[in-house]
């Protein structure tokens, strides 16, 4: 239905990083080791670069104020534990910015734990949303997912250089100030590509879209907030690499879903 009331959207607000007693939480999963998934007749191969990964992003959240909980190669079960007590950890209400990162093999919108079995991404979300985890109802979480989602490639394609336009549009809602929100609002989930496709890792110097990823953290986080600096990401990844598969080259596209009800600024704290 549409509401008579309407709003000057001009000066969207900002989530407050200092409204509880610690600025912000980072877990990261980083599953490497898939010995377990092979001993089990599943055909994974390690994740060789993944550790670049994780001690970038241990890095640069903890220089970003952050306490940063990292954990490795994880079954299944112990996957569905880990988010178990993270949903019911008693101190998640002391922190005012709560971020997941899950550096895995995956599929068909599922993360491949290393003993070969899937864990749904969307069960992971869900249970921090609202209705279940109301600890965080009102606190951004951000959501970082460097995993495959398909066996598709993204080729390569010409482009005309039209330049976008400036059209704006008026927005309606019913409220400045609601008493009560969605149960899954103040989520922001970066996928590393596109539903359906490859995301792709070097070896020796981790996966394409972590590493834009943490170099435009590191240079912007003082003055953009995340969904510009993703922006970036998107165009960093999309345009800076590619890669020959027989013959023809391949790229990658992350893709981002905002469900964010304000500007999400990471700064202050950091140094570098």
């Amino acid at each position: 239905a549409r509401s008579s009331h309407r709003s000057d959207f001009s000066a969207l607000p900002s989530y407050n990083m200092t409204n509880r007693r610690h600025k912000g939480i980072c877990l990261i999963i980083n599953n490497e080791d898939y010995v377990k998934a092979r001993s089990n007749h599943k055909e994974f191969k390690d994740r060789r670069g993944s550790s670049r990964d994780a001690d970038s992003i241990k890095e640069l959240f903890a220089k970003l104020g952050f306490y940063v909980e990292y954990q490795k190669n994880l079954t299944k079960a112990k996957m569905d534990k880990l988010v178990d007590m993270m949903v019911n950890f008693q101190g998640l209400n002391t922190y005012s910015c709560f971020v997941a990162v899950f550096l895995s093999h995956g599929e068909n919108e599922c993360l491949n734990c290393v003993d070969g079995q899937d864990k749904k991404i969307d069960d992971i979300i869900n249970a921090f949303k609202g209705d279940n985890c109301p600890a965080l109802n009102g606190i951004p979480k951000w959501f970082i997912i460097q995993a495959c989602r398909g066996k598709d490639f993204n080729y390569e394609v010409s482009i005309q250089h039209d330049a976008p336009g400036d059209e704006g549009h008026d927005v309606e809602r019913q409220s400045d100030k609601p008493i009560s929100i969605p149960a899954c609002a103040d989520f922001y989930i970066s996928y590393a590509t596109a539903p359906g496709y490859f995301s792709y890792r070097n070896t020796r110097t981790g996966s394409w879209f972590i590493q834009c990823l943490v170099e435009v953290l590191v240079k912007y986080n003082w003055c953009e907030d995340v969904n510009t600096m993703m922006t970036r990401v998107n165009r960093k990844v999309a345009l800076g690499f590619h890669h020959k598969i027989e013959g023809e080259y391949v790229r990658q596209m992350p893709y981002h879903v905002n469900m964010l009800t304000g500007s999400l600024f990471l700064h202050p704290s950091y140094t570098a």
